[in-house]
């Protein structure tokens, strides 16, 4: 193809079961385009169950490759990248909304710095607040903070702050990429792949990023370019554990190509210590063992091709089929997936039960170790930790962002270990630290 025949912008989207996100960016890039600007849009879904390909199939100007299945994020734009022809070619997750000019600023700062490979915009929150979404490559102390709780240490917490840009200046011009709106010359790209698609989430555009910095290439940040991101809004559905489990395992790999062998056993060996040191404390910890030593050995496991529909679990203060009980059933969020756990029994038992009562409802009998819990506040704390500990072991084989619902005000003791991104009250939402956080 002569350059002649080539768009000047391709505009690379991937999409998986964000369809309202993938609407709003679809809606707002035609808002902000110049009409004179000669672009195409390659979108892959990646098997979206929420009919988000059926929406983009019907969308003006979109050129649409849809998956079979979840190939996940780098394959995705390494698909849409080879379908693409233009002399520019912006790296577009479906979470992000642009603000008036934005890509007519971002495509000026290229024309006007011809020497400058790539731009991205300023990061702002749904809430028009900044976003820190900015990281600079890692140190070696830097990946070590980033999970463990090494991060509470002041040389390895600076080192993670440095990493994370804590602090810095935003407000001019600076070298800096971010893979969620990136635009970049095609030139100095590969030929037939931007990302390395053995990091199908994470770590991939900062393997990007090293490679352009070693290259020569300058990418810049400009505040100019504003765009609003929600931030993470396919990674979310991964649920915690697989979405950490990915995480780590990248992080490894990462390790593996940028970092001396001992430094990576090194990390294993933290980590491990990390992990070990949590359980023996009762913390909560992100991964079961196995899962955690083959992420450590950079497994990261298979991506969900299925339902991801969120959880909403829900600790009821009557077993079912209580009134009470199905009352919270009947309450459950529409949408979602919902699973009804019950309080411990009156007398010990061992197993837990899963029983599914519909296509979106689930009933969860966890184990009771100790009697008397109804008169023992002590018993009834441990036998509470045993049953968040049953409903993580069961989550963390499914999909889906987890919101925790306590309707029985003595289940308090399983907050923060069933793997939860948000806890809810009934019918208010409550403040817990607004999303619960881990070491």
């Amino acid at each position: 193809m002569s350059a002649a025949d080539r768009p000047t912008l391709s505009i690379l989207l991937t999409s998986w079961n964000t369809r309202e996100q993938t609407r709003l960016c679809l809606e707002s890039l035609a808002e902000t385009v110049d009409p004179d600007l000669d672009y195409e849009v390659v979108a892959v879904d990646n098997a979206s169950r929420d009919g988000s390909a059926e929406m983009l199939a019907d969308w003006p100007r979109v050129q649409l490759i849809r998956n079979d299945r979840n190939r996940g994020f780098a394959a995705a734009v390494n698909q849409a990248y080879r379908r693409s022809r233009g002399e520019l070619v912006l790296l577009l997750n479906s979470d992000i909304h642009f603000h008036p000019d934005a890509l007519s600023r971002m495509l000026g700062f290229l024309r006007d710095n011809p020497d400058a490979a790539g731009v991205s915009p300023l990061y702002l929150n749904p809430d028009g607040s900044f976003q820190q979404h900015y990281v600079q490559l890692p140190s070696f102390p830097a990946t070590l903070a980033l999970v463990t709780v090494l991060r509470r240490v002041p040389g390895f917490r600076q080192a993670l702050h440095t990493f994370q840009m804590r602090g810095q200046d935003f407000s001019r011009p600076r070298r800096l990429a971010s893979g969620s709106c990136m635009m970049l010359r095609r030139r100095v790209l590969e030929p037939d792949d931007v990302f390395d698609e053995r990091f199908p989430v994470y770590w991939n555009d900062a393997l990007l990023a090293r490679r352009l910095d070693e290259a020569g290439h300058q990418v810049w940040m400009i505040p100019d370019a504003v765009v609003s991101h929600v931030r993470g809004a396919s990674c979310r559905l991964l649920g915690p554990a697989i979405r950490y489990r990915h995480l780590l395992g990248s992080l490894v790999g990462y390790l593996g190509l940028t970092q001396p062998r001992h430094r990576v056993a090194l990390f294993r060996q933290v980590v491990l210590a990390d992990h070990l040191l949590k359980v023996v404390c009762g913390r909560q910890v992100q991964l079961g063992l196995p899962d955690l030593r083959a992420a450590l050995r950079g497994d990261v496991g298979p991506l969900p091709d299925g339902d991801t529909r969120d959880w909403l679990i829900v600790f009821t203060r009557d077993a079912w089929p209580a009134p009470n009980a199905r009352a919270a059933a009947e309450q459950a969020h529409l949408g979602g997936r919902l699973l009804l756990v019950d309080p411990p029994a009156d007398r010990p038992r061992w197993r837990s039960d899963v029983v599914a009562l519909d296509e979106a409802r689930w009933r969860l009998t966890p184990p009771t170790v100790l009697p008397f819990g109804d008169r023992l506040p002590v018993a009834d704390r441990v036998n509470r930790r045993v049953a968040a500990g049953a409903v993580r072991r069961w989550l963390d084989r499914q999909a889906g962002a987890r919101l925790l619902r306590l309707d029985d005000h003595r289940a308090r003791p399983v907050l923060g270990r069933v793997g939860e991104d948000e806890v809810l009250t009934a019918p208010a939402r409550i403040p817990v630290g607004q999303r619960v956080g881990h070491d």
